[in-house]
């Protein structure tokens, strides 16, 4: 479909902008924003059960430490909220994903210049409906890499069309999604989600210092398989103990806890979703419901 035959407003509604709603067709930032050129910005994505955003602060502390790690002052957090609260009314929605950008703004300074900072503030949203995953996701193996040495890989910075390129690269393998390995060749994430698996009755994922987000739902996942008994491994690990794995799955804010079916048209031992990621699905789902019934 050509970009003149979209209707951004029907599929976005309306749009804040610093401040103001617009409709999505019309919403317009400078084009001398650096968010548009050079990708100089922080942004996350947040799923909306019953017109509650899950994990709000948690989403805005990350923001926080993204803002830092480039220099940008970060927006007060309670506009933030309100605007947040204002997209959602504005388009009369209740189950919903969630998109707050940040980025430097126009300033005018050179392209390295970080010391101006004017933040441009963009809320959006849209309506929102679980995925289904039917016998599991299929991964295949990127030949994009994940840089762990690089600040910018622990946060949810602007400029990913690494990411998008490598989702693309699988999507044309006949692939769901890709699985990116750090320069060091250890198992680091997904194009948009963590990766967990088990094995043997433990709960094995990269760690942080593998240049991996620290995601909030792969937060939640540790949290309770530690209260469920479940033992949990972080580390450093090669592509083949992913592949030997009994289970495994994403986890991110929309996909919530997804299990992966095979890897490299290799499929894992328990059929997809197996015992534990189940599991995981049910109690993951149940803390959701818990700010809707507030």
């Amino acid at each position: 479909m050509h970009a003149d035959d979209l209707d951004l407003t029907e599929i976005w509604g309306q749009i804040y902008v610093n401040g103001k709603l617009a409709a999505a067709g019309g919403a317009a930032i400078s084009a001398l924003d650096r968010g548009l050129l050079y990708g100089d910005g922080v942004f996350e994505t947040i799923r909306v059960y019953s017109g509650r955003p899950f994990m709000l602060d948690a989403h805005l502390e990350r923001m926080a430490e993204g803002c830092s790690v480039i220099s940008l002052p970060m927006p007060d957090p309670k506009e933030i909220k309100r605007g947040a609260e204002r997209v959602l009314e504005a388009n009369g929605l209740s189950d919903a994903y969630l998109r707050i950008t940040v980025t430097r703004g126009a300033t005018g300074s050179l392209w390295h210049d970080l010391a101006q900072a004017s933040p441009t503030i963009i809320i959006m949203t849209k309506p929102f409906s679980p995925q289904e995953f039917g016998e599991g996701l299929r991964l295949a193996v990127s030949t994009f890499r994940s840089d762990e040495q690089s600040p910018l890989s622990r946060i949810k910075q602007a400029g990913i069309l690494w990411k998008i390129l490598a989702r693309a690269e699988a999507k044309r393998a006949g692939m769901d999604d890709a699985v990116l390995l750090n320069t060091n060749g250890h198992i680091a994430e997904a194009t948009s989600a963590n990766i967990l698996w088990m094995r043997s009755g433990t709960l094995y994922t990269p760690s942080l210092n593998c240049g991996i987000l620290s995601g909030i739902t792969r937060r939640i996942v540790i949290e309770i398989a530690r209260e469920q008994g479940i033992a949990v491994v972080e580390g450093e690990f090669a592509l083949g103990e992913l592949g030997a794995a009994d289970e495994a799955f994403l986890t991110s804010s929309t996909l919530e806890v997804a299990p992966i079916r095979s890897l490299n048209d290799k499929e894992f031992a328990d059929a997809a979703p197996g015992p534990a990621t189940r599991q995981f699905m049910e109690l993951y789902h149940s803390r959701t419901l818990c700010i809707t019934s507030h």
